[in-house]
């Protein structure tokens, strides 16, 4: 999963792509999500690509990002004063869900199809 913005904040997307153990493609999504952080939209991608995933069926699950923030707030509980506290309440419930998913950093450069995802949404 990858957001992008165009400014800080500015007008963000998301995108992601699910593919299985063998790196074969399954399907993809892409999101235009308004004017928001970089951080936002990250989370928005997440957020987007869990929904997806959990609508597909699949039980197991590598969520990869190359936020280490937004993975971050999502496993270190953050307070509801928090500005993004909502989604991130969202996201925490998809995780609990009857499924397992590891969220896991990736370097920008090994997320490269979700990363064309969402910034090719931006245009």
């Amino acid at each position: 999963m990858d957001g992008a913005s165009q400014g800080n904040p500015g007008m963000a997307t998301a995108g992601g792509s699910l593919r299985d153990d063998e790196g074969d493609w399954i399907g993809g999504f892409v999101s235009k999500i308004g004017e928001a952080t970089a951080l936002l939209a990250e989370l928005w991608g997440i957020h987007q690509g869990l929904q997806f995933t959990w609508r597909k069926g699949y039980k197991f699950l590598i969520l990869e990002t190359d936020s280490t923030l937004a993975i971050d707030l999502i496993k270190n509980r953050t307070d509801h004063v928090h500005p993004h506290s909502t989604l991130l309440h969202l996201i925490r419930g998809l995780l609990a869900q009857d499924w397992i998913v590891k969220l896991v950093h990736t370097y920008h450069e090994e997320n490269r199809v979700a990363d064309w995802l969402s910034k090719h949404s931006l245009v």
